[in-house]
């Protein structure tokens, strides 16, 4: 069986113009990169090709109905990869400076079982900023992403009584309006008997992640937001 000459890294929105027979006004485009001749990826992101579903069809040699449910699954894959990256980011990135024994117990406190095995937190800690990075710096499938401390944006995050988180919102940039959500804020925590915290995320989810850390992970969380809004 011959190996493909291409993989699909995924489906986007950002090009509407076939790359294979030149049609425009397309709603959507799939990725390809290009494979050796053994079969692995052949390029970086600047060698990707974007292509109506028809033309990736015929480059495959698959269905068209194939290429579609493939490059969903592979722009879900790539979603999960971002969504993933900032969650570390925005627990890792605040105490990327911090003193080496402040990162040691945010890292260790979220990976106990690497404790006292050798595994040193500040490698660790560089490793996973890096990562998550590099993430979402890809452009194989669309425009970098935020991933600086000077991106992140606040939340309110809600509790339950029992520490069930009940509800995220973004805070926002308008003073009275911030005013407003806060008191709004209060008033629905005082009714679940819960709490409200305020933090500083790269989106929602990981304002979550954020939100269930240790107090110490929190108060760098805080300082970070502090430092550069100041």
């Amino acid at each position: 069986m011959p190996i493909p000459k291409w993989t699909i890294k995924g489906i986007v929105d950002d090009y509407d113009e076939c790359g294979c027979c030149g049609r425009r006004g397309l709603k959507r485009t799939v990725a390809l990169m290009p494979l050796n001749a053994g079969g692995n990826e052949d390029g970086t992101a600047e060698d990707v090709v974007y292509y109506g579903t028809s033309c990736a069809a015929r480059a495959l040699g698959w269905r068209q109905a194939t290429v579609t449910l493939t490059a969903h699954a592979a722009q879900a894959e790539r979603d999960q990869r971002d969504a993933y990256a900032r969650r570390m980011l925005s627990i890792y990135a605040p105490v990327e400076f911090a003193p080496v024994r402040d990162k040691a117990r945010v890292y260790y406190g979220r990976n106990q079982p690497q404790r006292d095995t050798g595994v040193k937190a500040t490698e660790e800690v560089a490793k996973l900023l890096a990562e998550a990075r590099a993430t979402l710096a890809d452009t194989t499938t669309g425009p970098a992403r935020p991933s600086r401390i000077e991106d992140f944006r606040r939340y309110v995050v809600i509790f339950t009584r029992d520490r069930h988180i009940h509800l995220v919102r973004r805070v926002p940039e308008d003073e009275a309006k911030r005013k407003e959500q806060a008191a709004a804020a209060q008033r629905r925590a005082d009714e679940l008997r819960g709490s409200v915290l305020v933090v500083a995320a790269l989106d929602g989810e990981a304002a979550r992640e954020v939100a269930y850390a240790d107090d110490l992970t929190r108060q760098w969380n805080t300082k970070a937001w502090q430092a550069t809004h100041a």
